[in-house]
């Protein structure tokens, strides 16, 4: 835990990350943060976190405002919904607490304005069309693994295509780590961060766009994620993510930093190709992102390791190994149900992906159509019943 401990306080000092609180019990701190004034704070969470969160409730009941309006896979008019707030409301602070989708609706809100003209323009980053004195933005996750409190960039979607602002100024200011508030989060949401982390790390590790430093702040998560959940039972009908010996207090809090460091490591690279991918799986059939994330991984990984073995070194491949494992479980507790593609809506997902540039560009081996469509096929996490028989039958030197 020392070692995550010494990046993150590291990046923070070399302003590749937020100011930074981290340790058990962390969030009690959010009363001293705000200080004497919490009318002019705007805590952006669902009913049940605010609930959860002692300090949080505190606060609301001591006059801070509460926007509630939050949603998994926030859209461009939920952050323009909750920009509209921050004009109403002209708070000092925006407290963001929660999973990815509420920080990156709080971090693309707090910077957009509240007019649909502006918000392609403000997507790009015209300052026109952005706030000239933006709230300050704290972040508080509450599951551990989107890396959200630490990157520049927000992900939003505008129907089922996925949109991003990416601006040095999307980053929060402040980031708390409390491992003690991912204890109440449900399994789904849990194991889909974990497994988005762990993405998050395989992506930055092997990017194009790798530096020196990005690649020591990836391996590291990477180690820290793939050893813990080796540790972990995959779920079953019979066992639950939050009681497994290895999510203690310690393992808690542990994953939560290490996402956060692999999120250090997608701020310097950004992701490829299996976030390519998992953007058509949640867009257009409602796949958690973690989920959409270690099932596209699960086939691209075989693809580069065919490919181009040495692309793919054996602690990624363990790693790979450990998060499929996971993924099935999930599947078998039936916490995700993975669409069975094949047709039409097979070649849909592969163009889907291969039409996300940004993330293509640096993904480390090429992907064609033909290929895409064997590997998910041999893989059958998302191939269908019959993916195996299949994938004997499509030519090999596709």
């Amino acid at each position: 835990m020392h070692e995550l401990q010494n990046l993150l306080f590291n990046a923070s000092k070399l302003g590749r990350a937020p100011q930074l609180i981290e340790g058990t019990g962390a969030a009690s701190a959010l009363s001293k943060i705000v200080g004497r004034s919490p009318r002019r704070v705007l805590v952006v969470a669902s009913r049940r976190t605010v609930d959860a969160v002692p300090a949080l409730a505190s606060l609301v009941r001591h006059g801070a405002h509460h926007y509630g309006l939050t949603r998994p896979n926030p859209s461009v008019q939920d952050a323009l919904d909750l920009s509209r707030a921050i004009a109403g409301t002209r708070p000092a602070i925006v407290l963001a607490v929660g999973g990815g989708s509420a920080i990156d609706q709080a971090k693309a809100a707090r910077l957009l304005r509240p007019d649909p003209r502006l918000v392609d323009s403000g997507l790009r980053g015209d300052a026109s069309s952005l706030r000239p004195d933006p709230p300050l933005l704290v972040a508080v996750p509450t599951t551990a693994g989107t890396g959200a409190e630490m990157t520049p960039f927000a992900t939003l979607y505008r129907g089922q295509a996925k949109v991003s602002l990416d601006l040095p100024q999307c980053r929060p200011d402040l980031a708390v780590l409390d491992g003690e508030l991912t204890r109440t989060c449900p399994d789904r949401h849990s194991l889909a961060a974990v497994l988005d982390a762990v993405c998050h790390a395989i992506e930055s590790g092997w990017s194009l766009a790798r530096t020196p430093s990005s690649r020591v702040y990836a391996n590291a998560a990477r180690d820290h994620l793939a050893t813990h959940l080796a540790r972990t039972a995959p779920l079953s009908p019979g066992n639950r993510w939050a009681e497994d010996p290895a999510n203690s207090e310690n393992g808690r809090h542990l994953l939560l930093l290490a996402a956060a460091v692999a999120g250090i490591a997608i701020a310097q690279t950004r992701t490829t190709g299996a976030h390519a991918f998992a953007y058509h799986l949640t867009a257009a059939y409602g796949v958690p992102h973690g989920f959409a994330c270690a099932a596209s991984m699960s086939w691209i990984e075989a693809q580069a390791s065919a490919r181009r073995p040495g692309t793919v070194d054996e602690a990624t491949r363990a790693a790979v190994a450990t998060l499929r494992q996971h993924l099935d479980g999930a599947q078998g507790a039936r916490l995700v149900s993975l669409p069975s593609l094949n047709g039409s809506a097979l070649e849909g997902y592969v163009d889907a992906g291969l039409a996300v540039r940004s993330r293509m560009a640096t993904h480390p081996v090429p992907i064609d159509r033909p290929e895409a469509i064997r590997h998910i096929l041999s893989d059958g996490r998302l191939g269908g019943p019959s993916a195996a028989n299949v994938a004997r039958k499509m030519p090999q030197n596709a």
